[in-house]
């Protein structure tokens, strides 16, 4: 016992003795050593700097990491939730870009380029990065070889490298002479360094003073304990690797536009994602660190550089990477012949062929940009699709969509909508032409002519979905995305969409809930007549209206020409539970009810429109009509969709998102099948019906879209709505929903609307959906038509993708193809 407790004394002895003797050595033995004489004073100074360096390694860095985590932890945080960039795909899942920042940031997000106060918080410009999936491990070893090989270790337990703060004087020795002034010299600098640059945005320049370089990197070692101790909380250090692979700037646009982050990088240079780079390829980026790759070609200076540069990575810091850390000889040799293979120069930025066509299609003056620039390249691809994109996603994960979402494959091939776009924009600008003079002063029809929304341009929404409940199409001239619903009926702390506060009625294309109402009587046919108390004292096979006789006039007359008071008298007469039950199961609201009056009748509120619902709730619905009529009554179907695949941040959000409710409608349980033939002669009535040799319904300027009389078409229906004012003359909405079956077997449902929504804000003085709405819908007609010949190509691959499903025990991520085919199969 005694022996142990000897052994302890004198081991605290040795303890508190060593940097005794070490200061003893540096004062009497150096710094005050007589024969030393003049070199006494530099040997002072050199051990003055040298005890700092300790104190400030291994006493300072750990108290300030551990203290500064308490108050600072939360904005390197929220620092890092700014930075997340959601990748976008599309339909064939190719690399369409990344979100604007200013779609897909939550708070204070910097566009200034310059730090702002936004109250007691600094906000530092941003950048945008797709976060990995796996950081790949070879950019992991080499990266921290070159840039913090100690990191961890005893000589950087905290950030700050005792090396690289000893090797500062040399250096700045070094470089003053050979620079013949005082410069700074470098050093240090270690990764929970660079991520301090990255948060405060203060790389080093060329031009920075030597007091400007001594103050950033006084900072840089006041803030990387405290990264530090963040990132590796608990001795795990996955989050500093997350860091290293998400953060920092590998290549740069010609001109700007830095790119950071392996994963954006990987898609730009390589044309991969960061999963599939090679090991050579994981090396280049690793070695981009402080040298990033420079792409495009500029002046012949700049491409001197950008060339030299290249060289220099792959022939100098890649190939020590690759000598150095892979052990397998046969994959170091792979490796090595991969970085010669690539020393010819930089890869030119990688777009997949149909968006390069795309872009120098329908935007060309920034195609060149946007191929380097994936920001720009979304916006131009995709411009209102990723808005809806946007608004689908906070609907389902509200405004932290972007915590739960690192990218999402969109339903739309970028060109086909592109080209849509394209023809309705000159649609557009013929109606405006046309209907100015009716147009309420202070809006206009063609978004040219809008600039800063003055004019304003109504809602102007064209959406088509396929059988698989997918968008297609999908144009939108606001910037609220209000096929997703009104902007009023979003949480403003949530960003959720609450459909019980929707506002928009949807005017007569509610009379489809009457359509079903009456068939599932199984009683009507088109001959049957319904009373009619507001008749004509002629004319009542045509569309004429507004008389004062009580006639009886057809079924088929009425829903042709969308008679309010014959449909309201039909109505009357069945159970208005029914009615209601089929609103409720199409999920519209029903009207608020007057105070003296009580509620609105079911029946009115259906054949009038009264009831409210958003435009995608509209084209909902029109797809379980063209689900019942082309006999697939069994299937659940899902509201339209823009998002084809979730790549999801980590498995738990993946299953917390499979796990959540579906918004789906299986057609039998609203339209009983003895229905279907009535409610299919009822719907297609606007666009078919003749009498006397002439077509006579809503839709009668589209008759050549009837299906008999169209060759290759087996169904279309449809229904228009307009919304007014309390002046019956003043429009708000006009409306057209409903879908088309072709004899090959593709499906299609739309929605149409030109509009506000808003009943105190009309849009014109006497147009109606067969002036404004019509003209629009064959633009897409005719879209749709082309697109359907490419339906067997689809067919094959969905079936692929059916037998995949019935296979596979677990999905591995939610498509709204695999709900579909899910459901497909239990109706089989």
């Amino acid at each position: 016992m005694l022996t142990i407790l000897r052994s302890t004394t004198r081991l605290i002895e040795a303890l508190i003795a060593f940097p005794l003797w070490l200061i003893r050595i540096g004062t009497i033995g150096l710094a005050f050593h007589p024969n030393l004489r003049p070199l006494r004073y530099l040997a002072g100074a050199a051990v003055v700097y040298v005890g700092l360096a300790l104190v400030l390694v291994y006493v300072i860095a750990p108290i300030r990491g551990i203290t500064g985590a308490a108050w600072e932890g939360q904005n390197i945080r929220y620092a890092a939730e700014r930075w997340l960039a959601t990748a976008i795909y599309d339909t064939n899942g190719n690399f369409a870009g990344t979100y604007d920042p200013r779609l897909d940031s939550q708070r204070d997000v910097n566009f200034t380029g310059k730090a702002i106060e936004v109250g007691n918080y600094t906000a530092n410009p941003d950048h945008k990065s797709i976060p990995v999936g796996t950081v790949p491990e070879m950019y992991w070893q080499c990266l921290s070889f070159h840039e913090d090989r100690n990191l961890g270790g005893w000589l950087n337990p905290f950030g700050i490298d005792l090396l690289g703060v000893l090797k500062i004087p040399y250096s700045t020795i070094e470089r003053s002479i050979s620079k013949g002034k005082v410069s700074f010299g470098v050093g240090g600098s270690t990764l929970p360094m660079q991520f301090a640059r990255v948060i405060y945005k203060t790389p080093p320049r060329y031009n920075e003073s030597p007091w400007e370089k001594i103050g950033r990197k006084l900072t840089e070692w006041w803030t990387a304990p405290v990264i530090y101790f963040e990132l590796t909380r608990n001795g795990d250090n996955s989050a500093l690797k997350r860091w290293a692979a998400n953060h920092l700037w590998l290549a740069q646009r010609t001109g700007g536009a830095p790119l950071h982050g392996v994963e954006i990088t990987s898609r730009i240079v390589f044309g991969k994602e960061a999963k599939d780079l090679t090991i050579a390829e994981q090396l280049v980026l690793a070695s981009a660190v402080n040298k990033p790759i420079i792409l495009l070609k500029g002046s012949d200076r700049l491409n001197a550089v950008r060339m030299d540069r290249w060289q220099y990575l792959l022939e100098v810091r890649a190939r020590i990477c690759a000598e150095v850390l892979i052990k397998d000889p046969e994959k170091k040799k792979a490796a090595l012949f991969e970085l010669v293979q690539m020393a010819g120069g930089p890869p030119d930025p990688k777009v997949k062929p149909g968006l390069q066509a795309a872009l120098k299609r329908y935007a060309p003056t920034v195609a060149k940009r946007a191929q380097a620039n994936p920001r720009i390249r979304a916006n131009a691809l995709l411009p209102s699709v990723r808005i809806g994109v946007r608004e689908e996603m906070k609907q389902a994960f509200g405004f932290n969509w972007r915590n739960s979402v690192r990218g999402i494959t969109t339903t739309v091939d970028p060109g086909e909508n592109l080209e849509l776009r394209s023809q309705l924009l000159k649609e557009l600008k013929k109606l405006d032409d046309k209907w100015k003079n009716r147009l309420i002063p202070g809006f206009t029809l063609d978004p040219a002519k809008a600039v800063d929304n003055d004019p304003a341009v109504p809602d102007v929404i064209v959406v088509a979905s396929d059988r698989f409940g997918r968008i297609i199409r999908y144009y939108e001239s606001s910037q609220l995305a209000p096929y997703f619903g009104s902007a009023s009926a979003r949480d403003p702390k949530q960003g959720r969409y609450i459909r019980a506060h929707e506002p928009r009625q949807i005017a007569s294309v509610g009379k489809i809930i009457a359509a079903i109402a009456i068939g599932n009587q199984v009683i009507d046919t088109t001959d049957t007549p319904y009373v009619d108390d507001q008749a004509p004292a002629a004319g009542l096979e045509t569309c004429r209206r507004n008389g004062s006789l009580r006639r009886a006039r057809k079924a088929i007359v009425s829903f042709a020409c969308s008679l309010n008071r014959p449909l309201e008298w039909r109505m009357a007469r069945i159970n208005q539970s029914q009615t209601r039950q089929i609103i409720d199961g199409f999920g519209f609201n029903m009207p608020p009810a007057p105070d003296a009056l009580g509620e609105t009748p079911p029946s009115t509120a259906a054949v009038r429109g009264l009831i409210s619902g958003s435009p995608r709730r509209v084209h909902h619905m029109a797809s379980v009509v063209l689900a019942a009529l082309s006999g697939r009554a069994g299937q659940a179907i899902p509201a339209p969709s823009l998002v084809q695949n979730y790549d999801f941040t980590s498995t738990t959000e993946e299953q917390s998102y499979q796990n959540a409710p579906r918004e789906t409608v299986i057609a039998q349980d609203i339209i009983r099948r003895p229905a279907h033939a009535a409610i299919r002669a009822f719907l297609q009535a606007p666009l078919c019906y003749q009498s006397g040799g002439r077509n006579h319904g809503t839709l009668r300027k589209l008759k050549e879209w009837c299906a008999p009389s169209r060759r290759g078409l087996a169904l279309h229906f449809a229904k228009t709505g307009t919304a007014v004012a309390q002046d019956r003359d003043s429009t708000i909405d006009t409306w057209i929903t409903g879908g088309l079956r072709f004899n090959n077997g593709a499906e299609y449902s739309y929605v149409v609307v030109v509009g506000t929504g808003s009943a105190t804000k009309p849009i014109a003085h006497r147009l109606h959906s067969s002036q404004l709405a019509v003209p629009l819908l064959r633009v897409l007609l005719r879209d749709l038509e082309k697109h359907s010949r490419t339906y067997s190509k689809v067919a094959q691959k969905v079936e692929r993708d059916r037998k995949r499903v019935a296979a596979r025990p677990k999905k591995n991520r939610f498509s709204i193809r695999d709900l579909i085919e899910s459901s497909l199969l239990n109706a089989n």
